[in-house]
């Protein structure tokens, strides 16, 4: 399978991931609240992953998989969330 296609996806992510700070601050300064600033941020992660789940939606896990899911991975969300 050729994956080309992927590429400019990447370099525009990669061009995207560096106004991400900025976008944020302005956000932050904006709403004057850090907390609102990123729950508006978070709201609009969560609209666009639950329309894309929506439009593309994959298995679900079962209850074997979340039993042998490390206690950790569910941690990832707020990790993200303290770098923003």
């Amino acid at each position: 399978m050729n994956a080309n296609w992927v590429i400019p996806f990447i370099i525009l992510g990669g061009a995207l991931q560096s106004c991400g700070a900025a976008m944020n601050g302005q956000l932050n300064k904006s709403l004057v609240n850090p907390w609102l600033a990123s729950a508006v941020s978070f709201a609009l992660i969560t609209f666009f992953f639950t329309g894309a789940f929506l439009m593309m939606p994959h298995p679900l896990p079962t209850p074997k998989d979340l039993a042998s899911m490390p206690w950790w991975a569910v941690i990832g969300g707020l990790v993200g969330a303290v770098q923003v």
